[in-house]
């Protein structure tokens, strides 16, 4: 009996020990997660320390670098939220094979719930753009660009919207 009440007691030490889901992006209650965006669309984790959206399950996303906290504003009860970049996919040229992706910078949007209701929004200076709205299906359109996504009530989708294509040399 005492060595299983020991190996117990060392197993809740070692717990207590072991870095909490969410490493340093963690809050009270549930932990927040870090998406980044590779080029073509969010997959989770924090990367190499370039911007990542914090999402976190009743609360609105909100764009960080690994250094900052994690979101703390409530999504009003009866919404859920979007999180997204509008980015210009960068392609190579004839002298060069080239790659990735920049920000579109100021990127207005309209986002339509299928009922016809709008909502708009402008991306930041790195195009990334959040916001809180009621569940329901959605159109989101930039620059001649659009995507269809769905938003539950206390959750976060994440919408790569890719606004135009670059041709490098």
């Amino acid at each position: 009996m005492q060595m299983k009440n020991l190996i117990l007691l060392l197993c809740l030490s070692l717990v207590t020990l072991l870095p909490a889901e969410g490493g340093m992006f963690r809050n009270l209650g549930k932990s927040a997660h870090p998406w980044r965006f590779n080029g073509r669309e969010f997959v989770p984790g924090a990367g190499d320390g370039s911007m990542v959206v914090m999402v976190r399950d009743g609360y609105l996303p909100v764009v960080r670098t690994v250094d900052d906290s994690a979101p703390s504003v409530a999504v009003p009860e009866g919404l859920g939220a979007i999180a997204g970049i509008c980015y210009i996919q960068v392609s190579g040229g004839k002298l060069s094979s080239q790659g990735g992706e920049i920000p579109a910078a100021g990127c207005t949007l309209e986002i339509v719930h299928a009922s016809g209701v709008a909502w708009h929004a402008t991306t930041d200076q790195n195009g990334f753009f959040s916001l809180s709205l009621p569940a329901g299906p959605y159109v989101v359109r930039g620059s001649g660009s659009s995507i269809k996504i769905t938003v539950t009530e206390g959750r976060t989708a994440l919408v790569a919207l890719r606004t135009g294509k670059r041709m490098v040399d």
